[in-house]
C-alpha cells in the first residue's frame, strides 16, 4: 500500500512538473486588473502576458496564470490598467526646462509674480538670467498687459523673460531687451509684435519676437539641455506618458534629443516635428527613425493665441474692434513650407487658434491633398473654425488634433475676445464627427502634463474648481469612452502607428499605466485626483 502511495505520488509530481514545464515562459505577467484594453470592442480583461516587450496574450487572471510562467508578476489588486497615455501634443523640451523656471501660474495680480520673482531670486542670487513662466493677464483684476517698469527696477543687471501661459507672448526686462539687441528705431522691427508707447518698450513682445528674446536671454549649454530633456522625460513618466507628440523642434535640440535615444537614456516615445528654420530644412531633407524617436512632421503656424489677441480672425476680437489678430507668417512663406514638406515627403501639422487661421490653413491643405487621403496632415488645436469650414476636415481627411483644458482654461473669458463666436470654438464633437476618431493632449507646458485632467476637461467641460456646474457647452463633451481613446489609441492613429500602440492587445508595444482608482469609474470628483502609481514601457516599469 506505502508503495502504491509513493507510486501515485510520483506520479502526480511528475504531471505538475510537466505541467509547469509546458507554460510558456514571458518577461512579466501582469494579472487581478481591471484592465480596458481599448480595442476594437472596447473590451476588460483580467490579466496580460509580456514577452520581448510586446503583449502575448490578453484575457482572465486563470487563463493567463494557466500558461505562462515568469520571475516577474504583477498583482494588480484589482486596479484599474490602460494602455500607456499618448499625449499628442506635449513639448518635451519646455516641460523639461519649465522645471527650472520661476512658476507664475494662477498668479492672481502682477504684484505676485514680482513676490514670486524676487523669492526665486533670492533663494539663487547667483543667476545671471531669469525665466518665468505661466502669467495670464485674465486672472487679475485689472486685465491689461503690464509694462516692465517693476522689473527694470528689481533686477536691472540681469536678463528677465517672463512666458506668458500661451508661450505667445512675454514680459521682458530692459536688460533682456538690451541683450538682445532690440533698437525701436530699427526699420525691420515688426511693430505687430512689440508694444510700443512714447517711443519705448513697454516689455510686451509676442509671437516671433518671443523666440528672438529667448534665444537672446536663455543660454543652456548641451549638457544642460541633456539634463532637461531627461527631467522632462522623467515628469512624462511620472504621469503615465509612454508617448508623445514634441510639436516643434530646432536642429541642436534635435541633435542632442537623437543622441539622448541611441544611448538609450530617452525611451518615451517620441514623435519629434521640425521647425520650419534654415538649419533644419539644409540637415533634414526625408523623414527618419532612431528607435524610439521618430521624425516626419513639419510643424507650421497661421497665428498666435486667443488670450494674447493673437488669434487670426474672421471678424475683428469683440472686446477690441480693429484688432483681427496676427499672422504668425506670410501665406506665400506657409505655402512654400507646405510645398518643402510635400515634395520631402513629411506630414504638415498647422498651429491654428483662430476661424480665419483654420480657413486659411484647410484651404492651402486642400491644394496639396485634393481629396480624402492616409498623409496625416493635422491642424493643431482647431479651437474657433467657422462652421462653413468644419466639413473641410473630412473632405480632405484633415486630422483636428485638440486640447480639452484649453476650452476649460479659456471658457470664463473667450465670450470676451469672440461674443456669438463661442458657439464655433472647443466643437470637439463636431470635429470628432468628422473622421470618426479625434486625438487629444495638453499643449504642456501651457497646461499641466497630467492626461488625467485631458480627460476630465473633455468629459466633463469644468475646470478643477468644478466651474461652471453642468459643464461648457456639453454638447460638445465626448464620452468616456472617445476620451480615453482620444490620449490612447486614437492619438496612435494621428500619427499612423495604431498598428503598434495605442491598446492593450497581442503583437502591440506593452505599454500600459496602473492607477490608484479607475477614473472611468469613479464619481467626478474624484477623477482629477487620479493618481498613476506605476507607468510601464515595453513591459518594463520606469516609474
Amino acid at each position: 500500500m506505502k508503495n502504491v502511495k509513493f507510486y501515485l505520488a510520483t506520479v502526480l509530481a511528475v504531471a505538475l512538473l510537466q505541467c509547469c514545464n509546458m507554460k510558456q515562459s514571458v518577461d512579466f505577467i501582469g494579472y487581478n486588473g481591471v484592465v480596458y484594453t481599448v480595442d476594437s470592442a472596447f473590451s476588460k480583461a483580467e490579466a496580460f502576458a509580456v514577452k520581448d516587450g510586446l503583449f502575448v496574450e490578453v484575457g482572465s487572471t486563470e487563463t493567463i496564470l494557466s500558461k505562462y510562467q515568469s520571475g516577474n508578476k504583477a498583482d494588480f489588486n484589482g486596479a484599474a490598467v490602460y494602455p500607456g497615455f499618448h499625449d499628442t501634443h506635449c513639448h518635451l523640451y519646455e516641460v523639461g526646462s519649465g522645471l527650472l523656471n520661476v512658476d507664475l501660474r494662477n498668479a492672481s495680480s502682477y504684484d505676485e509674480i514680482l513676490e514670486r520673482l524676487k523669492k526665486a531670486y533670492a533663494e539663487n542670487p547667483g543667476k545671471s538670467f531669469m525665466v518665468g513662466d505661466g502669467w495670464d493677464q485674465n486672472l487679475w483684476e485689472d486685465k491689461r498687459f503690464p509694462t516692465n517698469k517693476e522689473l527694470n527696477e528689481l533686477f536691472p543687471a540681469i536678463a528677465v523673460l517672463l512666458n506668458r501661459i500661451d508661450l505667445h507672448a512675454v514680459i521682458a526686462n530692459d536688460a533682456a531687451i538690451k541683450k538682445a539687441g532690440l533698437s525701436v528705431d530699427d526699420k525691420d522691427l515688426n511693430r505687430q509684435e512689440a508694444e510700443i508707447v512714447n517711443g519705448r518698450f513697454t516689455g510686451i513682445f509676442m509671437e516671433n519676437m518671443c523666440s528672438v528674446l529667448k534665444d537672446a536671454v536663455v543660454d543652456y549649454t548641451p549638457a544642460d539641455m541633456r539634463d532637461i530633456y531627461l527631467a522632462g522625460q522623467k515628469e512624462c513618466f511620472r504621469y503615465g506618458l509612454t508617448s508623445i507628440c514634441d510639436p516643434g523642434i530646432e536642429y541642436l535640440p534635435l541633435k542632442i534629443l537623437d543622441s539622448l535615444v541611441s544611448e538609450g537614456v530617452v525611451t518615451l516615445r517620441i514623435d519629434s516635428w521640425i521647425l520650419s528654420t534654415e538649419e533644419n530644412f539644409k540637415n533634414i531633407t526625408a523623414p527618419f527613425k532612431n528607435k524610439n524617436l521618430h521624425v516626419s512632421t513639419l510643424k507650421l503656424f497661421r497665428d498666435g493665441a486667443l488670450g494674447s489677441r493673437g488669434a487670426l480672425l474672421i471678424e475683428p476680437y469683440s472686446d477690441d474692434k480693429d484688432n483681427y489678430g496676427l499672422e504668425y507668417t506670410s501665406m506665400e512663406k506657409y505655402k512654400a513650407d507646405c510645398q518643402w514638406a510635400f515634395d520631402h515627403g513629411f506630414r504638415v501639422s498647422t498651429h491654428c487658434i483662430g476661424d480665419r487661421a483654420n480657413r486659411e490653413a484647410l484651404d492651402v491643405y486642400a491644394a496639396f491633398l485634393k481629396g480624402k487621403n492616409n498623409l496625416g496632415w493635422r491642424i493643431e488645436h482647431a479651437q474657433i473654425v467657422d462652421k462653413q469650414d468644419v466639413n473641410k476636415f473630412g473632405q480632405y481627411s484633415v486630422i483636428p488634433s485638440i486640447q480639452p483644458t484649453h476650452c476649460t482654461s479659456d471658457m470664463l473669458w473667450a465670450e470676451q475676445r469672440l461674443g456669438e463666436r463661442l458657439k464655433n470654438a472647443y466643437i470637439y464633437k463636431d470635429l470628432l464627427d468628422q473622421l470618426g476618431w479625434l486625438p487629444s493632449g495638453t499643449d504642456a507646458p501651457i497646461e499641466s502634463v497630467n492626461p488625467v485632467y485631458t480627460f476630465f476637461a473633455a468629459v466633463y467641460r469644468k475646470n478643477l474648481d468644478f466651474v461652471p456646474e453642468g459643464g461648457f457647452q456639453m454638447e460638445n463633451a465626448l464620452t468616456k469612452e472617445e476620451a480615453l481613446r482620444s490620449m490612447t489609441v486614437w492619438a496612435a492613429k494621428s500619427i499612423l502607428e495604431e498598428d503598434v500602440k495605442g491598446s492593450i492587445e497581442a503583437g502591440k508595444y506593452a505599454d500600459f499605466v496602473v492607477t490608484d482608482r479607475d477614473f472611468m469609474t469613479v464619481p467626478e470628483q474624484e477623477v482629477p485626483q487620479t493618481a498613476i502609481t506605476a507607468t510601464y514601457l515595453a513591459g518594463e516599469k520606469v516609474y
